[in-house]
This record gives structure tokens, sequence and C-alpha cells, in this order.
């Protein structure tokens, strides 16, 4: 076990063989929450398109 100076940190032979770094679980929360962030905006933005199509497609059916 290492220690930082945070808090200790196990290490994985194997990841540090690869030579990647371990992400500290304050950083690992954050990056989650940014993904959540873009996974909402984008959701948002296919479902305003759909509804969108689906209104126009509603509108043609009454005009014809």
């Amino acid at each position: 076990m290492k220690v930082s100076l945070v808090r200790p940190v196990k290490e994985n032979n194997f990841i540090t063989t690869l030579n990647i770094t371990l992400i500290a679980n304050r950083n690992l929360k954050k990056m989650e929450a940014r993904a959540g962030e873009a996974i909402k905006k984008i959701s948002l933005r296919r479902l305003t398109r759909l509804l969108l199509m689906l209104m126009r497609k509603k509108w043609s059916e009454c005009k014809n």
C-alpha cells in the first residue's frame, strides 16, 4: 500500500506496469457529474428534435 498526502491508495501492479495513473475519488465524482450534465443536454436536444418532428408530421397530416 502506498500512502499519499490525502489518503492511502492501493496500487495495482498491473495498472502500475501499464503506467496508468490512479484517479482520486474526488476527481472521479467531478468527472461523473460533468458526464451526467453532458448526457442530460444531449438527451434533451434529441427529445426536442423528436418532438418537433412529430409535431410537424401531425400538422402535415391535419393539412391533408
